[in-house]
């Protein structure tokens, strides 16, 4: 409610808020135990010649405005309000109250306004407060302790601290109307910071050391004369470094900032604005000298030198300069060293051994390992601050075992070893070889795979560009990003060119560049391929009667494109007469597809397809069950193919809205994904508050939320629950936890207590399950599923209906879904988004589904009435070409209403007035990195529903969800929707589940309590304090150390005692005397297979020391990943963009996945070697990896060997009992394979 205030003398605003609220948080208004309730007060515009000033009073209830006026309001009130002597005049306001003033004051608390006014006071002195500087310098900490000057600007500059941005400014003024150039750094960016008096010049001085690079900005002199309209255009623009003098040198020296101030003044004020910055200076000041370490002559010298190298050799040269290790005099001072290697060893060689160098400079340089020692733990002999002693150590200790053949194979299921470019407003940084699972194009060219560029662009943090709004994003994207998209870039003396994108790397806003190469084709012909000759190889593009625009839309054309660069696994061929062209299932007008995306193929393919796949791996799980559905790219189409079992042969349907373009030379099928597993179903926020929104109770998500908690709690208590609980969480996957936790588990072992690496993994499991519960409501649901959609191309559902059959893993018998089942496909935003439907249970007798019941998916009904849209349309405009779908039949999930779905025109096409290229699609990359308004739109809608008292039914939530689907479209229309059009939220304060992970203590100028159903889910989840992770990263340096100083001789002869001090460790007591039934665990062993295991354990650790170096959050001089993280598949650190996070999971993801492969491979041998032979070398680097534990990356490795172990006596006990059935059982041998009912 709405109180008119009159008669109000000259006061100032907190003075009358505070007379007020001793009213309102006094009796009659406030009880004994409520909060103080919080109001608005504000004040209008004195009237020209009036004494007296008008405002506005609110309140968050109507009781309580009328309740106030009863008590305050009138001529003659009851009580008075004075302010000095005179008495403000309450009555009703003739005006409504303002809604978001409402919702503000009615969600959050009430902050005393002396305390406000405190903070501004404070703020506002301490943006005033300016260090004088008259030099400006960047340079290079060299390892002596001396810090050597690179490049300086004298000139008149202050340094500044800005509040509300948390950042220090220097800002150096231009003469005249130049404006002003500025370096703009975070106080989450300092690693360190002193202001001290310079020894040799006696000036005062103050430093930053950082950890990424600041952002060097420039302004408009009259910037300051615009105001703070909300309208204003941008005042900034951002740049590569501070100016044209500095730009050579940017890229390798921005880390290390040193200020010469004026006066000691300077440093008594720096103090002050340190204080409030809550930034601690220390006293400490380097040594200066100016070495030129980046000088010109040198940085050619680097150039004409690097550009001889071949490419995997010149990018990791490249990479240790890019990474802010090395300077340019040392990295030549290794020029002799590289070039011999590269002559005795070859590249590939010589590119793993730099490898290794990093990660080991790394760990030297930032991590803060301390220097390696010999067998007897006395120092080295040598000065391992040196990179040339260092490379000389390392290349004395390296053991160069290749593993992996994909570089030489064009196999269907090879991996491919891409290189990395991460494209930074000041810098690039150069990472991998990554392995990656391959494409259609990687496939073709596989011998030049050092060729191709996945290059990203990012901010300095690592996570996605993000502009401040006083900031020209748009300028700074043309000038960085689409310059180098379209004029390409130089990595080590080689020209690369943009080709192409992925659709789900164009997300994460990373693209693909090539540069020319020979190419020798099947039939021997050799040829230059560059980026055009690939494009053209795809399939073509013009001229299509399907969709005859597409060469005139360059973001749709670049989505075409894209087909060729899905990630995915070649199968098998087809021939031409076994693709049928099929039609489109349609509503009666035409407007509607129910086979959107979707066809079909006969059993006998499905399973053809299956067992190639199946065959390519080289040992592991062989299904028994071949998938029903297929996610596909075949020829120019994509989408999914279902099985029907009415298909003779080896034959495929593809349907009209399959095929994006023509490409009918390529006949082999690619699988993008085989869906021979379901989804478990998971909640998430967005989802949550539709259903609340619905009238799903808060308790029902609370219920599901602390059962999952308690299971994690729980699971520490064995190793059984151990494993259940990573398996269904996704852990340890690469490692195969679960599979060795549950052999351990057989063999007696109730739990791992007192065994300190599997406690760690635990922890780190247990918090990265509980941080996804509070920062995501990531909440399993028992029961329920998610399942790829298909259409029921018999006819046999009716409207309204679904058929839904699960083969889950954990259950013996198969799950039909029967009665009434919610189902959803992610990302929900609008009421409709959810919808109620029938599962009709069992295959019907005489039904299609009783022949052939499509396992693991959800089967639509092509049936409706006239102009019925298709169920997958109305949940979020789903299609069948791939989406996956919720279902769940919990009764207490399912909402007592639904909505009508929303109904969105398609988004309208932006054209060309010419047919598109490449540098047309470069033009759209570009305008999308600096428009892709996607994730702010959802995360605004979730805000809003949250603020306003009408929830989800917000007319703003209504817009965004329309916003949302034009955003969804705009990759393939290439029509932006502008942030111009996205609502403001309500009232400036956010919800406190909003607030990012890396915030300690909320501040409620911020963020308020949510009511809401994921704000209580956040509340009631706390996290564990991960000080495991500090522990294990001091551990994980001794480990480091220990690494070093064991020879091969040293370890055999330990390896060879009678008595080992690893006899009284229980897993290796217990593993012992399970294998000893088997082979004697005596031995003899030769001392050729203890070595070559040995130097299997370095070349892992070597491998996994890189992985865990590469995969930190940002690149910053932190703690590397621990070795128990990379094992879990997790990532500790807080994160303020958890999209990044997992995004860099996944990846570490993939590359222990295929270390841990090819380490499973080696252990095994050759495919003919005896079981009992392969046992022995599990055996064998088991008990290595145990007489190492103390090395980095021995425990992991013996969790290997474990697992290889147990493999082998499985392999062995089912021979057994095969000969055993064909011995005395008299049974052939085919009759003794196990197969499941194909229903």
């Amino acid at each position: 409610m709405e109180v008119y205030m009159t008669n109000i003398p000259e006061t100032p605003l907190h003075i009358i808020q505070l007379n007020i609220a001793n009213i309102l948080h006094a009796p009659p208004f406030r009880g004994l135990n409520s909060p103080p309730a919080n109001f608005d007060v504000y004040l209008f515009p004195r009237k020209p010649r009036s004494t007296w000033r008008s405002g506005a009073l609110t309140l968050s209830t109507r009781e309580q405005g009328d309740h106030f006026l009863r008590l305050y309001g009138g001529i003659q009130p009851q009580r008075s309000l004075l302010i000095g002597t005179t008495r403000i005049l309450f009555k009703p306001s003739t005006r409504s109250p303002r809604v978001d003033v409402v919702e503000r004051i009615s969600r959050t608390p009430f902050l005393d306004p002396r305390i406000a006014q405190e903070r501004a006071q404070e703020a506002g002195e301490l943006g005033e407060c300016q260090v004088q500087v008259s030099t400006i310098q960047f340079g290079w900490e060299c390892r002596d302790h001396v810090y050597s000057v690179e490049w300086e600007k004298i000139c008149a500059a202050t340094l500044s601290f800005k509040e509300d941005r948390r950042e220090f400014q220097v800002i150096a003024r231009s003469l005249g109307l130049g404006g002003s150039r500025i370096i703009a750094i975070r106080t989450s960016q300092i690693a360190w910071v002193s202001a001290a008096i310079d020894q040799s010049s006696g000036l005062p001085t103050i430093f930053f050391s950082l950890s990424n690079p600041p952002a060097f900005e420039t302004q408009d002199i009259l910037a300051p004369l615009g105001g703070p309209s909300p309208n204003r255009l941008p005042t900034k623009r951002r740049w590569s470094a501070f100016d044209e003098s500095h730009e050579p040198v940017a890229p390798y020296v921005s880390l290390a900032l040193r200020l010469e101030c004026i006066s000691l003044e300077d440093l008594d004020k720096f103090h002050k604005i340190a204080r409030g910055a809550h930034v601690r200076p220390d006293d400490f000041a380097y040594d200066v000298e100016r070495r030129g370490l980046f000088a010109e002559h040198l940085r050619q010298q680097y150039a004409d030198w690097v550009v001889r190298q071949p490419m995997v050799v010149g990018f990791q040269v490249e990479a240790l300069l890019r990474s802010w290790l090395l300077d340019f005099k040392e990295v030549l001072s290794l020029r002799t060293s590289i070039d011999s290697l590269s002559r005795r060893k070859g590249k590939e060689y010589t590119a793993a051994l730099l490898r290794d160098f990093q990660a080991h400079a790394k760990a030297r340089f930032w991590y803060g390992e301390e220097a390696p020692r010999a067998e007897d733990g006395s120092e080295l002999p040598i000065n391992t601050d040196d990179p040339v002693e260092l490379f000389k150590l390392v290349q004395s200790r390296f053991v160069y075992k290749p593993m992996n053949t994909a570089l030489d194979t064009a196999e269907a299921t090879s991996l491919f070893y891409c290189l990395h470019v991460i494209v930074t407003p000041t810098t690039m940084l150069l990472e991998g070889p990554f392995p990656e699972r391959s494409n259609r194009v990687m496939r073709t060219y596989y011998r030049s795979q050092d060729s191709f560029l996945r290059v990203s662009f990012q901010d300095e943090h690592r996570l996605q560009l993000r502009f401040d709004r006083d900031v020209d994003g748009r300028d700074f994207v043309d000038r960085r990003v689409k310059r180098i998209l379209l004029d390409g870039l130089d990595i080590a003396g080689a020209h690369f060119d943009f080709l192409a994108y992925s659709q789900s790397a164009l997300r994460e806003h990373a693209v693909w560049f090539v540069r020319p190469f020979r190419h020798q084709d099947d039939r021997g012909y050799t040829s230059i391929i560059d980026a055009a000759a690939i494009i053209e190889s795809i399939g073509t593009f013009k001229n299509l009667a399907f969709d005859p625009i597409l060469i005139r839309c360059p973001a749709r054309y670049g989505a075409r494109i894209s087909q060729a660069f899905t990630a995915t696994d070649a199968s098998i061929a087809v021939e031409v007469g076994q693709i049928i062209q099929g039609r489109d299932i349609e509503d009666a007008s035409g407007k509607w597809p129910f086979t959107d995306g979707v066809g079909t193929l006969s059993p006998e393919l499905a399973e053809d397809i299956w067992r190639a796949l199946q065959e390519r791996r080289r040992r592991g799980r062989r299904d028994k069950a071949y998938p029903r559905a297929y996610q596909i790219r075949f020829q120019g189409s994509k989408g999914m193919v279902s099985v029907d079992h009415t298909l003779a042969g080896r034959s495929i349907l593809l349907r009209p809205s399959m095929v994006k373009f023509e490409a009918p030379d390529s006949l082999t099928i690619e699988i993008a994904r085989a869906f021979d597993k379901p989804g478990i179903y998971y909640l998430n926020r967005p989802l949550i508050m539709l259903l609340e929104g619905l009238g799903v109770p808060c308790d029902v998500f609370q219920t599901l939320q602390d059962n999952a908690v308690s299971e994690v709690q729980a699971s520490v208590e064995s190793l059984e629950r151990s494993a259940r609980l990573l398996e269904g969480h996704g852990l340890g996957v690469s490692f195969r936890l679960t599979s060795a936790m549950l052999a351990l588990h057989r063999l007696g072992l109730e739990n791992l207590d007192g065994d300190t690496f599997w406690e760690r993994m635990m922890d780190f499991a247990t918090n990265h399950i509980l941080r996804e519960l509070k920062h995501h409501a990531r909440i399993p649901v028992p029961d329920s599923w998610t399942l790829v959609g298909v259409a029921d191309v018999h006819g046999y559902l009716r409207e309204g209906e679904i058929f839904a059959c699960v083969d889950s893993p954990d259950r013996s018998t198969l799950i039909y879904l029967e009665g009434r089942t919610l189902i959803s496909r992610s990302p929900t935003i609008h009421p409709g988004d959810v919808q109620v439907v029938h599962a009709i249970g069992r295959p019907p007798r005489g039904s299609p589904f009783e022949r052939e019941s499509l396992r693991n998916t959800v089967v639509f009904s092509i049936k409706g009435r006239s102009s019925a849209r298709p169920l997958p349309s109305c949940l979020g405009g789903g299609d069948l070409d791939g989406d996956v779908y919720n279902v769940t039949t919990v009764p207490n999930l399912i909402p007592p209403r639904t909505y009508d779905p929303a109904s969105y025109e398609p988004a309208q096409k932006k054209l060309v007035d010419h047919d598109s290229t490449i540098a047309d699609v470069a033009d759209f990359v570009a305008e999308y990195i600096i428009s892709d308004t996607l994730g702010i739109i959802a995360i605004t809608w979730l805000i809003i529903a949250d603020q306003s008292t009408e929830g989800i039914l917000d007319d703003d939530c209504i817009m965004l969800a329309a916003l949302h689907s034009d955003a969804v479209d705009y990759p393939k229309s290439g029509r932006p929707v502008p942030i111009e059009r996205i609502p403001r939220l309500k009232f400036p304060t956010r919800p406190d589940w909003n607030a990012p992970e890396t915030s300690n203590e909320l501040d409620p100028n911020k963020y308020y309590e949510s009511t809401r159903a994921i704000g209580q889910l956040y509340r009631s989840i706390e996290l564990p304090a991960v000080r495991t992770a500090d522990h294990v990263a001091r551990v994980q340096r001794q480990h480091l150390r220990s690494s070093e100083g064991d020879t091969i001789g040293a370890f055999l002869r330990r390896f060879h005692r009678r008595k080992l001090d690893i006899d009284d460790n229980n897993i290796y007591v217990v593993v012992r005397n399970h294998i000893s039934g088997y082979i004697s665990t005596r031995g003899p062993y030769t001392d050729a297979a203890v070595t070559s295991t040995w130097e299997l354990l370095q070349t892992y650790t070597s491998r996994l020391r890189a992985i865990c170096a590469d995969h930190t959050l940002s690149n910053t001089r932190t703690t590397m990943l621990s070795e128990e993280e990379a094992v879990i598949g997790t990532i500790v650190a807080k994160c303020s963009q958890p999209r990044k996070r997992k995004d860099l999971v996944a990846r570490m993801r993939e590359q222990t996945a295929t270390l841990t492969s090819d380490i499973r491979n080696e252990l095994a041998g050759e495919e003919d070697l005896p079981l009992v032979q392969r046992l022995q070398r599990a055996w064998i680097a088991f008990r290595v990896a145990t007489l190492k534990e103390d090395q980095f990356g021995a425990r992991s490795f013996g969790w290997l060997a474990l697992g290889a172990i147990f493999d082998a006596i499985k392999e062995i006990e089912e021979e057994e009992r095969t000969r055993y059935v064909l011995s005395f059982g008299g049974f052939s041998a085919s009759s003794v394979t196990l197969t499941r009912a194909s229903g």
